[in-house]
């Protein structure tokens, strides 16, 4: 068996580690130790994440986690791209990790109408920070920016009020843009607004976002 590859960025104020071969799959923490002994925890969540979406386990990989790559951000927020990031990409590839992506807005979908009755709680009982509809509205405007690394026309399409249709047109539109970038351009390296990207990177670091609110919105459901 070939140990877990673990892609660590260090940022300013975390770190944050990529499972290369479980997209969606992160884990955060305060110093590379801290990522290095939650990463174990993490990917175990997020294989019995996969099961009970029916979906498919890499095979060969595990249980042991080694760092693949490790490189730092910017202090200006620009994230960096691994040499895991330009690697070539097949269609199923990429169709797999879409799998994962829906699968991952189900779950932000379903958990927000499960906690719809938010607005109705006294402040001292809500949770700090986003409500539900802002995290989902914040989720779906991140699509549509991820989805402009690769083509940056889509940063002008307009997103409905309602929180779940905005994240549902987000999501078509982003699966829509890495399916025809792919298409044209495979695996080649863009710049926008200093950061360097790949469809790689963008399906990595996009499917990890929609995972970490899920997450979040499931504190609001007290799980």
């Amino acid at each position: 068996m070939r140990p877990w590859r673990l892609l660590l960025e260090e940022w300013p104020k975390e770190w944050v580690g990529f499972v290369s071969e479980l997209p969606g799959c992160s884990v955060k923490g305060r110093n590379r130790d801290e990522v290095l002994a939650r990463a174990p925890e993490a990917i175990a969540m997020h294989l019995a994440w996969l099961d009970a979406h029916d979906l498919p386990r890499p095979e060969g990989s595990g249980p042991e986690v080694r760092v693949a790559e490790e490189m730092a951000a910017t202090a200006q927020g620009v994230g960096p791209l691994f040499h895991d990031d330009r690697q070539p990409m097949r269609l199923e590839e990429i169709e797999a990790v879409h799998r994962v992506g829906s699968a991952a807005v189900a779950d932000l979908l379903a958990l927000w109408e499960r906690a719809s009755e938010w607005e109705r709680r006294t402040r001292s009982a809500r949770q700090a920070g986003w409500t539900p509809s802002e995290i989902l509205r914040h989720v779906a405007e991140s699509d549509r920016w991820y989805a402009a690394r690769l083509s940056p026309d889509v940063s002008g399409m307009a997103l409905p009020d309602d929180p779940a249709e905005a994240i549902r047109r987000a999501d078509r539109a982003f699966i829509g843009v890495v399916r025809a970038w792919w298409s044209v351009w495979g695996e080649t390296v863009v710049e926008r607004e200093g950061e360097q990207w790949t469809v790689r990177k963008v399906l990595r670091r996009r499917t990890a976002h929609l995972r970490e609110h899920a997450q979040q919105l499931a504190q609001w459901l007290g799980e």
